[in-house]
């Protein structure tokens, strides 16, 4: 591998790190790819330090410069691929093979943050069998259950319009709450017989962070307390926006039966 400036070192490290946390990694799988990183491209004694907001690297060059960089992180999803992706890179350049320079490493993590998402209407469809199921497996019957597949697919689609708007994941939780429980309360409206708590129960699942709780939790065992203790509040945030959403939506519901 060719000599690689500093500057690069500390932009490519947390290049890749940012990627790991933008996409449902962990802290400490954040943190050990920032290291890796820094160390195959000729880092010495590099550190890195990452919160759920912000990712920090830290090293000296061959002359004893000492060098810190970090950048701040603005949004948090769950890329399962992009991981795979980030990884294999990681362990390439911990190999030395196939990569030479710094561009040619730059654009490889360029192309792998641009990797397209899967398709609009697998996402939607992958949403409505997942609240299918999840109806099924509480305890709802066939109906419930189909009746959860429409409203979780009428959510997930609101979700994607909503995926370039600016409001935060508490406010998006409310609205998913809300609509979930307008939606199940206006079919049990109808003649069909629906038993509208397990549809709600079953729809909402697809929108409980459970990757984010795991993710807090083994932050926490790990040692990260103030990564794993913000992870968690935000979780807890968006559990209460759930709830609180979904119980508007059963009053407001509730208040046009009675005006009905």
């Amino acid at each position: 591998m060719n000599q690689i400036s500093s500057d690069d070192i500390q932009q490519i490290a947390v290049d890749a790190g940012a990627l790991v946390l933008e996409n449902g990694g962990e802290t400490y799988r954040s943190e050990d790819t920032v290291v890796h990183t820094a160390q195959s491209l000729g880092a010495d004694a590099p550190s890195s330090f990452v919160t759920p907001t912000v990712v920090m690297v830290s090293f000296r060059d061959n002359g004893g410069t000492h060098y810190s960089y970090f950048r701040r992180i603005y949004r948090r999803g769950t890329n399962l691929r992009k991981l795979v992706m980030i990884n294999n890179l990681s362990r390439s350049l911990e190999r030395r093979c196939r990569i030479s320079d710094a561009r040619m490493i730059e654009h490889r993590i360029e192309r792998i943050n641009n990797t397209p998402d899967y398709p609009g209407a697998v996402v939607v469809a992958a949403a409505a069998l997942n609240s299918f199921f999840f109806t099924l497996l509480f305890g709802g019957s066939l109906t419930d259950a189909l009746c959860a597949f429409g409203i979780g697919a009428v959510l997930r689609l609101i979700l994607k319009l909503l995926d370039k708007s600016t409001l935060n994941s508490f406010f998006i939780s409310l609205l998913s709450g809300s609509v979930i429980s307008m939606l199940a309360d206006c079919i049990g409206l109808t003649a069909l017989p629906v038993h509208t708590s397990v549809v709600m129960i079953g729809v909402l699942m697809q929108v409980v962070p459970g990757l984010a709780l795991v993710n807090s939790i083994r932050d926490i065992i790990a040692g990260d307390f103030m990564a794993g203790t913000a992870r968690l509040m935000d979780v807890l945030m968006t559990a209460l926006g759930l709830s609180v959403g979904s119980a508007a939506g059963i009053l407001f519901t509730g208040v046009v039966k009675g005006l009905l």
